[in-house]
């Protein structure tokens, strides 16, 4: 199991917030880079077996228990727009971002299955690019901005978005 330690990456965070940076999960979904703010990813797993929903939407994946809570797992390919991905080679198990909603006294889970978590970097906010208008194709509406990382840009998704998407109402999910 891939083992990420929220507390210390919120704690480390906290530290910065007067600098402004932020803490990022950073991923990989169909070849390109992806990050959320690591304050809505409460932990990463490996993809754990999953039971399925009949008549569920096309992205959601199935179910898991995870300590006695069922928490959904969706593959954001679909919202994205994106073809199924080729199965994974040992050494690169896909992973499962477990994402709350918004604030709130109780908020939900959920499980984002991605093809690889990579890293959890900060970056300042001046960093974050605004996102063209076009050109991101059906991940534009989730796409929040553009970090530029090494040779190329991370997409920096809206949580939000993306779960509001994904959940009940606008796609029938669960």
């Amino acid at each position: 199991m891939i083992e990420l330690t929220i507390d210390d990456a919120d704690d480390r965070e906290r530290a910065h917030e007067g600098e402004g940076a932020r803490t990022y999960v950073v991923f990989r979904l169909g070849g390109e880079g992806y990050a959320l703010e690591v304050r809505r990813v409460r932990e990463v797993l490996d993809l754990p077996a999953l039971t399925a929903v009949p008549g569920g939407p096309p992205s959601l994946l199935g179910v898991v228990n995870l300590r006695g809570h069922v928490v959904p797992v969706y593959d954001l390919r679909d919202p994205f727009g994106l073809p199924p991905g080729p199965e994974p080679a040992p050494a690169r198990a896909p992973g499962v971002l477990i994402v709350e909603s918004g604030p709130g006294p109780d908020p939900e889970a959920a499980g984002l299955r991605v093809d690889r978590v990579s890293d959890v970097l900060e970056f300042a906010p001046d960093e974050v690019q605004p996102a063209p208008a076009l050109g991101l194709g059906r991940a534009s509406p989730f796409v929040r901005g553009l970090i530029r990382h090494q040779e190329g840009f991370l997409l920096v998704l809206d949580a939000d978005r993306v779960l509001e998407a994904l959940g009940p109402g606008e796609n029938g999910g669960p």
